[in-house]
């Protein structure tokens, strides 16, 4: 089970990687996918992510946003939202998602894309505010949050996760494997659990998914040598 920054951007990040994703493994079926939002302080001086963008572009580098790490997919849709958005912030490596979260709460971080499950309870009880969720529509769990596309348009950025095998996998083994996994999002309990922390399921084909594959290792390769993003 992989996340997608694993075989879609960290190739791109870390030279030499001891794997090559395209040829070392085999997809089956990405599982579940989910946006993640941008959250800020509850008391904030930002109310809106208009209210960011312009402070950031009145003095690149001043404000700081929090990630779990260079390559994670929150540092990843940190910085796709800031390419997109064409604002410079400084970037903060965390021990985690869950320090990151944490430090917005206390002040320490102006700002962090997260994944929507980290931060879900935060926001409902006031401790965070949301700012703007990365799909491309509103979603149902933050019904008040705008998309961050109603601002910067266009954006769009989702966080999976999905089965894959070693290359080599015999390929009735490969649709076995895809065709139960499959059949997963049909039981309600498992439905209504992904939606409660922000997630919803796919089960694409293998083909379907290696072709997802190789759609967002091209966007992030650009995203990554556009950005400078490597590690020191």
């Amino acid at each position: 089970m992989t996340s997608g920054s694993i075989v879609t951007a960290n190739q791109h990040i870390y030279r030499p990687m001891p794997f090559d994703p395209a040829k070392d493994l085999a997809p089956i079926t990405i599982v579940s996918s989910g946006p993640q939002v941008v959250i800020v302080p509850a008391n904030s001086p930002f109310a809106t992510l208009k209210d960011l963008i312009a402070a950031a572009k009145a003095k690149p580098g001043a404000l700081n946003y929090g990630h779990a790490g260079v390559g994670s997919q929150t540092h990843l849709a940190a910085e796709n939202f800031l390419y997109a958005a064409g604002i410079e912030v400084t970037s903060i490596p965390c021990k985690g998602e869950g320090p990151a979260v944490t430090d917005v709460v206390g002040g320490q971080l102006n700002l962090a894309a997260v994944n929507m499950p980290a931060a879900v309870s935060f926001i409902r009880d006031g401790k965070l505010r949301a700012l703007g969720v990365t799909s491309r529509e509103r979603v149902a769990q933050l019904p008040d949050t705008p998309a961050v596309a109603e601002t910067v348009k266009g954006f769009e950025n989702t966080g999976w996760f999905g089965l894959m095998a070693p290359a080599g996998t015999p390929p009735a083994v490969i649709d076995w494997i895809y065709r139960d996994t499959a059949e997963a999002p049909e039981v309600t309990e498992l439905r209504a659990r992904l939606f409660v922390i922000g997630m919803a399921p796919v089960a694409n084909t293998p083909a379907q998914f290696a072709e997802c594959i190789r759609e967002e290792s091209r966007h992030w390769g650009e995203v990554v040598r556009k950005r400078g993003i490597k590690v020191n």
